[in-house]
């Protein structure tokens, strides 16, 4: 009787001791051990860490972590993402951090970045991206406010406001840049543009005018010959 009353109070204590039960409050943290392989999508409020490997997407409310020998293959949503792992598909959160050990690959959708890591992604515009210094990225196109490099960056680099190429920093690529800050040691290679927005005002004005080019040309013949008629015999009569 002993046995079975100890048993009943360890399941009553259960959603306490083990958050990521059902039962467990809306920020406790899921576990993925790396014994475990999930195949499917998961989503869900909360957190969630992973050491084992998913093979489908992943969307929660709060954070995810990848551990070291964590593995996701599919997209990644969250408010906070952390990778030590690897990721093969496209990740959107709010804040990204990549550890030595992490790697991604597809698009990155953030409004932070820090990689210590390795990135072999397109990223869309983000606030701050701040590649440290193990940090490695590849890219066909990374575009932000402001970059700071400290590691380094090979291909299309935008930076909408600063970029930003500290002591050991190397970026080789095609750069777009509104200023840029390079400390001695810094590296560029490449080719540097002056960043411009695009001006909608002067793109309207444009295909304004190239409307009204249209319209003259389409007057028929004949009654652009009338018209000179009518105007030659005006001045006659002057």
């Amino acid at each position: 009787m002993a046995f079975f009353g100890s048993s009943k109070s360890e399941k009553e204590a259960a959603p306490f001791s083990a958050p990521s039960t059902p039962s467990a409050p809306k920020g406790g943290a899921a576990t993925i051990t790396g014994c475990m392989e999930i195949l499917g999508n998961i989503k869900g409020c909360g957190s969630i860490h992973i050491d084992g490997k998913v093979h489908g997407d992943l969307s929660v409310e709060d954070q995810v972590i990848i551990g070291k020998e964590g593995l996701v293959n599919g997209d990644v949503h969250a408010k906070k993402v952390v990778v030590s792992g690897k990721v093969n598909g496209n990740v959107n959160c709010e804040v990204l951090e990549v550890t030595q050990t992490g790697s991604l690959s597809q698009t990155i959708m953030a409004d932070k970045i820090i990689s210590d890591g390795k990135i072999e992604a397109t990223i869309s515009e983000c606030e701050t991206i701040h590649v440290t210094k193990n940090g490695k990225v590849v890219t066909k196109k990374m575009m932000g406010k402001h970059i700071i490099v400290n590691g380094s960056i090979e291909g299309n680099v935008i930076a909408t406001e600063l970029l930003e190429i500290n002591q050991d920093g190397r970026v080789k690529g095609e750069m777009q840049v509104r200023k840029i800050k390079v400390s001695e040691g810094g590296l560029m290679l490449g080719t540097m543009l002056t960043y411009e927005p695009s001006n909608p005002v002067r793109t309207v004005e444009k295909k304004e005018k190239k409307e009204s080019k249209s319209t003259e040309s389409t007057m028929p013949k004949n009654e652009q010959a009338t018209a000179l008629k009518e105007i030659v015999k005006t001045k006659e009569k002057e």
